[in-house]
């Protein structure tokens, strides 16, 4: 089947299309190779039988179309539907990426879809000075007509999704679509459907996030953008995996230098290093991203030598959970951090105000600067006249 020209399924289609990409051992990979050489979804259901036998792969195994029956109706429901790769809606760039996704299940604002976009990615534990950045970023490329991307996690991607709330943001989720995760963005959850806010996610409705469909999430982050910016980040963290696969779809990355003492500046640091366009202000991203909208996607071809296991790592989930409501994944239960600490966490050894370190602390008011106090007592920070306050 090609994928050149835009085309619309009918539901059955589309139910053909979600029971063959909800078999287990089916990825995309195996997908698309079903389709292109049995002519669609309905066909390569029936001839999996054969398939199977050609392959000596009796792990595949169709999924129930009562369980694709129940997904159906549950994203329905839920004010979610489904879009398949080739249609009209499907994200352009993230068609020309690896092992796209055949199907995404998306909610709110899907006009988003169709604007150039921005990626923006960052570690969780960043410093007040990192979501500062984020924010004005996030803010002034989303007002110059790009949509920002995230992976709807703590710190840097929350951040970029609120301040691009108002312009369009999107939100790439590593489970289903109902499902919230971190369990503390459930406001921003809801914000998104107030505002120009859209979930995607290539899960069953219903699964809970594990670490293993991470790695999935980040290459659509990856994927579905022009260009890729990382703010803070260690070298060997999931932002980095993001930024690495963006850089083997040909696609422009954008990095923010720290201190060298930081370890959060160690990975865009280490992308700068190897030819990331470094980041002062939005020019730079607003220039290169100019370039990057007219640049030709090139089409990433998956190599034929790709393993078994490899395949079945990355792709092999199984069947849906029935779950038909919002659904809160709870953290674990975790000792409460002291003032202090949650205060030298957002600090690097650049000065931020006083007032921006309040609001990212939440901290009381008092509480927050009876522990400024101690902090600069015991010689770790210190306020810089006029600027704000820096690790010592």
């Amino acid at each position: 089947m090609s994928f050149g020209g835009a085309y619309k399924l009918s539901d059955e289609q589309r139910m053909d299309w979600l029971q063959l990409i909800r078999s287990t051992q089916i990825g995309p990979k195996i997908f698309h190779k079903l389709i292109n050489k049995f002519g669609g979804a309905g066909n390569a259901i029936e001839a999996l039988p054969e398939f199977i036998a050609q392959t000596n792969n009796k792990k595949i195994k169709l999924a129930s179309r009562d369980n694709i029956l129940k997904e159906w109706d549950a994203i329905h429901k839920f004010g979610a539907r489904i879009i398949v790769m080739g249609e009209a809606e499907y994200p352009e760039a993230l068609t020309f990426s690896a092992n796209p996704p055949p199907l995404l299940t998306v909610l709110g604002d899907i006009s988003q879809l169709q604007k150039p976009a921005l990626s923006i990615v960052g570690t969780r534990n960043c410093s007040a000075l990192g979501l500062k950045l984020t924010h004005s970023l996030a803010k002034q490329v989303g007002a110059a007509g790009y949509s920002i991307v995230s992976g709807f996690a703590r710190g840097i991607d929350s951040k970029a999704h609120i301040a691009a709330l108002e312009t369009g943001t999107i939100a790439c989720l590593a489970g289903g679509i109902n499902i919230i995760y971190p369990p503390e963005n459930a406001d921003l959850y809801k914000e998104f459907l107030n505002f120009k806010g859209l979930f995607i996610s290539e899960m069953p409705f219903g699964l809970n996030p594990r670490a293993v469909h991470f790695p999935r999430r980040n290459r659509i982050i990856a994927g579905i953008s022009q260009a890729t910016l990382v703010v803070e980040a260690a070298v060997k963290s999931g932002s980095l995996i993001t930024a690495n696969m963006a850089l083997d779809l040909g696609r422009e990355v954008f990095a923010i230098p720290g201190n060298p003492l930081d370890p959060r500046a160690a990975g865009p640091n280490s992308l700068i290093k190897d030819n990331a366009v470094l980041v002062r202000h939005k020019d730079d991203i607003l220039t290169a991203l100019a370039f990057a909208k007219n640049k030709p996607q090139q089409l990433i071809a998956t190599t034929e030598n790709e393993t078994a296991h490899q395949q079945v790592d990355l792709f092999a989930e199984p069947n849906p959970t029935e779950t038909e409501n919002l659904a809160i994944i709870p953290n674990e239960p975790q000792q409460k951090p002291k003032p202090e600490d949650i205060i030298l966490k957002l600090l690097t050894t650049s000065p931020i105000e006083l007032d921006f370190l309040l609001r990212e602390s939440n901290l009381d008011v008092d509480i927050f600067h009876v522990a400024l106090t101690k902090l600069e007592l015991d010689d770790k920070i210190e306020q810089i006249y006029g600027q704000g306050v820096q690790l010592s």
